[in-house]
């Protein structure tokens, strides 16, 4: 039987920490939090647990890993299942968030993993840590597909104004959703995706977090500006479970920041689950606030026939949602470049690993491979952008992956740690899996179902 050297095993491993290390920082914007809190040294000259990262940096990050673009669906997901329905699964979501948050830190404690594939690879084994980055791959590339539609969609709107249509005007040609996303994607999004040093990118992600902000503030002014009244249909409606079901990888996706948990609870200063408690508990409250106030503003705005993108409902002429539309395309554009860094570097040490596991060696962020791997991504990103008429169908496609980052693969950690030992503890992270992949594998058919009933 072929065998690996030690030392090329060790360092291979040692790379692959370090490449998926960086990663997850990058995404998580820590180069743009400078504050001085963030290089705090121990006092007493004390050796510290963590390398100094602060609370309230950690809030803001995680606030900036959560919130996106899904907000833009929330009203549509409160219209199809009631305001009361959804604010129900959004508590549903948080508790079982908070719980994975607290399986991971503690075994970040034990195994101290750099990272969520690190991690998973010390308490699971490789065959675990492998799927974990295949599934990384899934989640940065239908983002990068879902920032191709955001991107589309409000330039339509954009190009109306600028060309003084009216809603329900016949488009120009220019004004075509099938014109303007190819467009944009190779004039403002292709000549990004080369760079070889996100860090500046980073700074968009601070941008993103206050585009949210402003988004939801948007939504509220409008409506009083309306005057409308309350329809009491829309608290309670009779729906079905299948409803129900469909819109939960949304509320997944929506408190989904367990990749960037785990490198950030790493970092923190003086670890301690408390003090990841008081962040976790602080961060849920206040995007949990601005999710309940965007989707029920929205929806009492336009009703249960709102929108899967709910700025696509206010008229090109609206000056507050025309910011709007800028900023979160501004956000997507500069989000997309790290998608695609983090999504090659993954795709990368994914082919290398499978090739160690058939005793073949394969250079490491070889040129060529990194220039196929970035075009192909790409285009193939632009295509499905193209042929998908709704934010709202990848977007749930993107929760679905979500699920497994917060419920399927740390209830596996829960469970494998469990074995022989607490019977309790071993239930819940096999509930967990049971919720994470029925989620997931539930998404996916009902999304294919969708597709084949349309198409037919």
């Amino acid at each position: 039987m072929a065998t690996f050297s030690n030392n090329d095993s060790i360092q291979a491993d040692t790379e692959r920490t370090r490449l998926q290390s960086f990663h997850e920082q990058s995404i998580s914007v820590m180069n743009a939090m400078k504050s001085r809190e963030w290089d705090a040294e121990t006092e007493d000259g004390a050796e510290p647990t963590g390398r100094g990262g602060s609370m309230f940096g950690a809030i803001f990050i995680l606030m900036n890993a959560i919130m996106g673009a899904s907000i833009l669906i929330l009203p549509c997901s409160f219209g199809q299942i009631g305001i009361i329905t959804a604010v129900i699964m959004e508590l549903f979501v948080v508790f079982i968030g908070y719980i994975a948050h607290m399986i991971l830190a503690g075994a970040v404690d034990r195994f101290d993993g750099a990272n969520y594939q690190d991690l998973m690879g010390k308490v699971c084994g490789p065959t675990a840590q492998l799927l974990s980055q295949l599934g990384l791959i899934l989640y940065f590339f239908t983002l990068s597909c879902a920032s191709h539609i955001t991107m589309g969609d409000q330039a339509v709107k954009i190009c109306e104004l600028a060309d003084g249509l009216s809603d329900g005007e016949e488009h120009n040609w220019y004004c075509n959703r099938r014109f303007l996303i190819p467009v944009g994607s190779m004039t403002l999004i292709f000549p990004l995706i080369w760079v070889r040093n996100i860090s500046t990118f980073s700074y968009v992600s601070v941008f993103s977090v206050f585009s949210v902000f402003y988004i939801v503030a948007a939504i509220i002014i409008d409506y009083y500006k309306l005057n409308l009244p309350l329809n009491d249909e829309i608290l309670m409606p009779d729906v079905g479970i299948l409803p129900i079901m469909q819109y939960l990888p949304v509320f997944t996706l929506g408190f989904q920041c367990h990749m960037t948990s785990v490198p950030l609870y790493y970092e923190l200063h003086n670890r301690s689950v408390s003090r990841y408690t008081v962040v976790i508990l602080v961060t849920s409250f206040l995007v949990f606030l601005c999710y309940i106030l965007a989707g029920v503003f929205g929806l009492m705005t336009f009703g249960v026939n709102v929108n899967p993108d709910i700025l696509l409902d206010y008229s090109s002429k609206d000056g507050l949602m025309t910011i709007a539309r800028a900023a979160i395309s501004v956000s997507v554009i500069g989000s997309y470049p790290i998608f695609t860094f983090l999504g090659r570097g993954a795709v990368d040490d994914t082919l290398v690993q499978i090739c160690e596991k058939f005793n073949r060696r394969l250079e490491r962020n070889s040129e060529f491979r990194r220039v196929v791997i970035l075009l192909a991504w790409h285009f193939l990103a632009l295509g499905i952008a193209l042929l998908t008429s709704s934010l709202g169908t990848v977007l749930q496609l993107v929760g679905s992956i979500a699920s497994l980052f917060m419920l399927f693969f740390p209830g596996y950690m829960l469970w494998i740690e469990s074995r022989g030992g607490n019977w309790g503890y071993r239930l819940t992270g096999a509930v967990f899996m049971f919720m994470g992949l029925f989620t997931f594998v539930w998404t996916i058919v009902f999304t294919l179902y969708q597709v084949a009933t349309h198409s037919s």
